[in-house]
Parts: structure tokens; C-alpha cells; sequence
């Protein structure tokens, strides 16, 4: 389980929308929460942080201002959070930060001081959240009004599932959710199309075997979900199950997680296609990108069983170690 929840900020309103989320997770987690700000070095192209000692101290000193601010008003939640500031790249920081101890959970925005674009992440949540390689919620910020700090409370979690074990290590993570939130598990599990997969027409003489493969495939989720979901139940918990058979798997999950269908969705990095030089499998990538709703996604790997890309490899070899 996790030993702290870092959050960074930046002073924006729109980093602020990971706190209703925060305080949440904390809550049904039971671990600390540390509130991170970066300051930009010297080297900030943007010139927004001058090189003088008195302008540079009047910064630092607005940063700490700021953090114990926000940290004041979650006292009201019973929540008395640690401030960290940190000077430098803030993806630097923040990786190298959140890496100290892999048992982090990352919780951030999917855009920040930058501002609201038409790119569904902004550089930093996009850079940090993959090469940071710890679990993280990312929660979706398309709004710059900074809302009243409170609880979110999750009413529906989604939870994607393939019969594996990986994509199951969320599960001790969900119960505590379900318990907190007094909410409605969702367990899905997706059946590839055969059919779709190799091209089969419907008049094929081999499409009664495919039909019996993808059943026989189905049969086997369908008896997975009822021994979960049986067990959740057992623990006072509301369960559904579904299973279907889709041409895409992924397409499936994002269809039935947009926006407004769930608040939560949740899955493991990895599942039974694990490659471990990659931080994230396919679909947790794509719900990454493309999805509309929070997204927690369970880190099942060590960060140092994760390979470097080859770009940070060559990065650290510039740099000379």
C-alpha cells in the first residue's frame, strides 16, 4: 500500500482541482499528504523567477505563504498536510521527488499553470506521470474558476479487469474506496472479437469455431467477475459485473467511461501483455490520453524494474552519468 499522497502545485486554480480528490484518497487510504511546489532556477527561460537574491527570497517566501495556505484550509477536513518546496525543472523535481519512494501515489491535474489548451494534457502532468513510474491519479482540469475546497465523493468506479492477476492488485485499493464513498463497484472485462481480429466473414466456415473461442473466452471472465464481485459482496459492498465482446477492448473501456458514465476509473499499469521496459500498457495509456474522467492507475512494477526510454538513456549520457 502507499506510504504517502503527493500532490504538487503551482499556484494555479486549475492544480487546485486535485484537492477535492486528495482529500478523498487520504481519507479511504489512511496515509499522509504532502502539498509540493516547484520553483524554476535560474535557468527558467520564461524569466518568471529573476536571478536576484531579495526577488528570489520574496518568492520563496510567497511559495511557503501559499502552501501553508491551502494546507490551513484542509485542516477542516481533519487533514493536516506537509509542505515541500523545491527549486528547479519542476517535471525534475517532481519525478525525482515522487521516485524517492516508489510506494508514492501521485495526484495531479491534467493542466496547470500553462493553462487550458486543446492538448488533453499539458507538459507537465504528461512528462511527470510517465516517467515517474508510481501509481497517480490523474484528475481532469478544464476549468480555471477555483471551485470551494471540499470533498469529491465517487458514486460509480469503474474497474477494468482481463482475467489476469496484475490488472486484480487494484483490488484491495477499491475496496477501501467503495467502503469510504459508500459507492457502486463496476468490474468490466472486454472479449476481443476473433471475428474482427483476423478478418472472418460471417459466411466463413471457420466462424463457428471463432464464436465458440470468443464464448469460451467470455464463460471464463463471466465465472472470474462472479468470484470477485461474490467476495466484494461477502464485505458489504455494491458490486456490478458486465462482460462483452468488442472488436477494441480499449475503444470498449472508453465508451463505457466517458464522461458522466463514471467519476472513477480505475486499473492496474500492466496486465497479462506486462512488457517491463514500458511504464504503462496499452490501456492505461490510451485511458490516459483520451479519457474524460479521474483516472487512478496502480503502479504493478518497482520503478527500477521499469527500463529507460531510449531518450533518457541518451539524455544521462550527455549529462555524463
Amino acid at each position: 500500500m502507499f506510504k504517502r499522497i503527493v500532490v504538487p502545485l503551482d499556484g494555479s486554480c486549475l492544480a487546485e482541482w486535485a484537492l477535492p480528490h486528495a482529500i478523498n484518497l487520504v481519507k479511504a487510504l489512511d496515509v499522509p499528504l504532502i502539498l509540493v511546489r516547484v520553483l524554476q532556477n535560474d535557468g527558467d527561460e520564461s524569466g518568471q523567477y529573476p536571478s536576484d537574491p531579495v526577488a528570489q527570497d520574496a518568492i520563496q517566501a510567497e511559495s511557503t505563504a501559499y502552501l501553508d495556505s491551502i494546507a490551513l484550509r484542509l485542516r477542516k477536513f481533519d487533514l493536516h498536510a506537509e509542505t515541500v518546496t523545491l527549486e528547479g525543472e519542476a517535471v525534475d523535481q517532481i519525478i525525482d521527488f515522487v521516485r524517492s519512494d516508489g510506494r508514492t501515489l501521485l495526484v495531479m491535474t491534467s493542466h496547470g499553470v500553462g493553462g487550458i489548451s486543446h492538448f488533453t494534457l499539458g507538459s507537465v502532468a504528461h512528462k511527470s506521470i510517465l516517467q515517474a513510474h508510481v501509481s497517480f491519479l490523474l484528475v481532469r482540469a478544464f476549468s480555471d474558476r477555483c471551485g470551494m475546497l471540499e470533498e469529491f465523493r465517487y458514486n460509480r468506479v469503474v474497474v477494468p479487469l482481463d482475467g489476469g492477476q496484475r490488472s486484480e492488485t487494484v483490488l484491495p485499493v477499491i475496496e477501501m474506496l467503495a467502503r469510504h464513498n459508500e459507492c457502486t463497484l463496476r468490474l468490466v472485462s472486454i472479449v476481443p472479437s476473433l471475428a474482427f481480429q483476423y478478418d472472418v466473414a460471417p459466411d466463413d466456415s471457420r466462424m463457428g469455431m471463432i464464436t465458440s473461442l470468443e464464448e469460451e473466452h467470455r464463460k471464463r471472465l463471466e465465472a472470474h467477475l462472479k468470484r470477485i464481485s461474490a467476495r466484494l459482496k461477502n464485505e458489504g459492498l455494491r458490486v456490478e459485473t458486465q462482460v462483452e465482446t468488442r472488436d477494441s477492448p480499449i475503444s470498449a473501456i472508453w465508451q463505457l467511461t466517458r464522461k458522466g458514465q463514471a467519476d472513477l476509473v480505475v486499473m492496474a499499469a500492466h496486465g497479462q501483455t506486462c512488457v517491463n521496459h514500458w511504464p504503462l500498457g496499452a490501456l492505461p495509456l490510451n485511458a490516459m490520453v483520451y479519457g474524460e474522467t479521474p483516472l487512478l492507475v496502480l503502479q504493478d512494477l518497482e520503478p527500477d524494474e521499469i527500463e529507460l526510454t531510449f531518450a533518457e538513456k541518451v539524455s544521462r549520457e550527455m549529462r555524463g552519468h
